[in-house]
């Protein structure tokens, strides 16, 4: 092959890379952001818990979405939440409490 058909191939390649990382974490921003607030919704309408008392912190696991909730007033606990995309919305379950004392860990436990 020429030099001519390398470069070409070469730059289709790499064009071709850049755009499917682009539409990879557009996705992944987008479904992060979507089943946080479909735990956000889920602790309001199910614990009274509004979005101003906690923070946030969402990652991709190799079980899923999940979230992990640390509350103003509890700054040394922490708690995790899995987030699954569900027939009729979401499917939000509490995993875990980590921390001296969580002191919410009856409020979420089924």
């Amino acid at each position: 092959m020429s030099k001519r058909n390398w470069e070409t191939i070469v730059r289709t390649t790499l064009v071709m890379t850049i755009a499917l990382a682009t539409f990879l974490y557009i996705r992944y921003s987008t479904e992060i952001e979507e089943r946080e607030r479909a735990l956000e919704q889920h602790l309001a309408s199910h614990y009274n818990i509004s979005a101003g008392t906690y923070s946030i912190d969402g990652t991709l696991s190799l079980s899923g979405y999940v979230y992990d909730l640390t509350f103003e007033d509890e700054p040394d606990a922490a708690y995790t939440f899995h987030v699954k995309q569900a027939t009729d919305g979401h499917h939000v379950k509490f995993e875990q409490a980590e921390g001296e004392q969580p002191a919410r860990v009856q409020t979420f436990a089924p």
